[in-house]
């Protein structure tokens, strides 16, 4: 039974180990991180992702999706809280003007653009969104923290978002992350993550950081 438990043990050290090592693959970008009454606001650009191909499609005139979601994580990997944004954007060709739906945590707007550069902007640049709740860091003053971000062009899930805010409505929940697979560590979601769930995908993650109070 020792001999046992010793090889288990030994084969989840080297997978921790792997997966480590794996994450350290994951590419660094740097982000602004404000504190607000306890919320984290973040800044960072992923236009990048917009290539040659993705501005072609959302010129088509045909709907395209665009979703980023904020992933905060303690310095272990564990979840804290998730932002989600949902962009479905469609070209209307006879009036020469991009329509936006936008869904995010907290409310849903839609918008017109006169160009794809202002779209993208909207869509793939976070300035100074909220992360989760105040509640979602009080057991964690002081303690390191770095946040994930996922984009995903047509992901073949479309109800995420709708999955996301009906979890984060409910009373008890806010940006909590518990034991729902969606809300995967940071390994499981960016390292181990399912190939081909989208047309096209970004990861990346930031520095550490301190939670402030």
């Amino acid at each position: 039974m020792k001999t046992r438990r010793a090889t288990l043990a030994l084969v989840a050290l080297a997978a921790l180990v792997a997966s480590t090592a794996l994450a350290q693959d994951v590419p660094r970008r740097r982000m602004g991180v404000e504190w607000r009454d306890g919320v984290p606001h973040v800044h960072f650009s992923a236009v990048d992702l917009a290539d040659r191909s993705l501005r072609r499609k959302l010129r088509s005139g045909l709907p395209q999706t665009l979703v980023m979601r904020v992933y905060a994580y303690r310095g272990d990997g564990r979840p804290l809280a998730v932002e989600p944004r949902h962009c479905r954007v469609t070209y209307d060709l006879w009036e020469e003007v991009y329509r936006v739906e936008i869904r995010e945590a907290r409310r849903d707007r839609n918008e017109s653009y006169g160009t794809l550069r202002a779209v993208l902007q909207r869509c793939l640049v976070a300035r100074r969104i909220p992360v989760g709740r105040a509640r979602d860091y009080a057991d964690a003053g002081g303690q390191p923290l770095y946040f994930a971000v996922l984009l995903e062009l047509n992901p073949l899930s479309p109800a995420t978002v709708h999955r996301l805010r009906r979890w984060l409505s409910r009373p008890a929940g806010g940006g909590r992350i518990g034991g729902e697979a969606f809300f995967g560590s940071f390994v499981s979601l960016f390292v181990n993550r399912r190939i081909g769930s989208a047309e096209r995908s970004l990861r990346f993650r930031s520095q550490t950081v301190r939670v402030e109070r």
